[in-house]
């Protein structure tokens, strides 16, 4: 018999019959088909999962962006209330300038009218002793009045040879009347400089008196000065005019301190890393430039530390003088 299977029209018969090798059409029409489902199933699958990640990556897209946006308006908020901050600063910082300026030179006062009663004291002192000394004389004087008198009395009963000791002794009288006379001008003299220096004297502890009672209130005003800064703060934006601030503003920086090689002048802009080391004519030029370009757009924030080394007069009169020429709140 032959090895091959039969191709004959009874070859199907005989194959069923006989458990054919070959597998039918329809098996293998039905692999296919699985094959193509199960496919299709893993397709869809993982397209689900991409969708599911895409439709994350949107929304954690959407939060950040949400964040960001938020984050953005909190930094301008709070950049915005210090540039405030610290120009409020600045401006208190001046006004306690002025007053410990004010503080000091009464104090000074103070010091050369306490000096001056310690003068006039040492005077009245020696004035003191010499009225002393001038007593002293005159009543050195009245003794040799009183024993020239007895000597004329007692003298009386001599002889002509006493006549001119007599006159000696007249005209050494005359000349001690007119030392007494002389000494008792001088006396009366000092007494009225004494009278006026003791009423001096009683006019410079009132006024002391009044400066010391000033530098008290001086002190209190400080300390209420202080105590209101929050107050103002709170009230400053209730004025009829719109409140300064550097909101949507192009922020120019300008630092000035005196150091011992004299006054130092810093200007920064938008941009700049750090600060530059200008002069005035420098700094004012390029405020010139901006204010063309930037118009009132151009806030001009002046920084004064507080250990400067300016006086209230130099630091109030540059930022002043700033401020009024280039400064968006001050050209309306």
């Amino acid at each position: 018999m032959s090895a091959f299977p039969s191709l004959g029209p009874h070859s199907l018969d005989s194959d069923n019959e006989g458990g054919s090798f070959w597998p039918s059409f329809t098996d293998i029409m039905m692999v296919v088909v699985m094959i193509f489902l199960f496919a299709t199933s893993l397709l869809i699958v993982r397209n689900w999962n991409l969708v599911a990640e895409l439709q994350a990556s949107l929304e954690a897209e959407r939060l950040a962006e949400q964040m960001i946006q938020s984050t953005t308006e909190e930094n301008a908020t709070l950049e915005e209330r210090l540039t405030n901050a610290e120009q409020l600063n600045s401006i208190l910082r001046l006004r306690l300038l002025e007053k410990e300026e004010q503080l000091k030179r009464d104090q000074q006062e103070i010091a050369a009218r306490q000096l001056r009663i310690q003068q006039l004291e040492e005077a009245q002192q020696q004035l003191q002793a010499q009225k002393a000394s001038l007593d002293q004389r005159i009543r050195s004087i009245e003794q040799e009045l009183d024993s020239t008198r007895s000597e004329l009395v007692s003298s009386k009963d001599e002889t002509r040879s006493l006549a001119e000791r007599l006159a000696l002794q007249e005209q050494r009288l005359e000349q001690q009347q007119l030392q007494v006379k002389t000494a008792r001008e001088q006396l009366e003299q000092a007494r009225q400089r004494i009278a006026s220096l003791s009423a001096r004297n009683q006019e410079q502890q009132q006024k002391i008196g009044l400066l010391e009672q000033e530098k008290i209130d001086y002190n209190r005003q400080l300390l209420t000065l202080k105590g209101e800064y929050e107050v103002v703060k709170s009230k400053y934006e209730e004025l009829i005019k719109p409140a300064r601030t550097a909101k949507g503003k192009y922020v120019a920086e300008v630092y000035y301190v005196k150091g011992k090689k004299g006054k130092v002048i810093r200007f920064k802009e938008p941009g700049d890393a750090t600060f530059r080391n200008l002069s005035l004519e420098q700094v004012e030029a390029r405020l010139a430039e901006l204010k063309q370009e930037k118009g009132k757009d151009l806030y001009v924030k002046i920084i004064i530390p507080k250990d400067s080394g300016l006086t209230y007069n130099e630091a109030w009169n540059f930022m002043k003088n700033l401020l009024e020429k280039y400064d968006y709140y001050y050209q309306q």
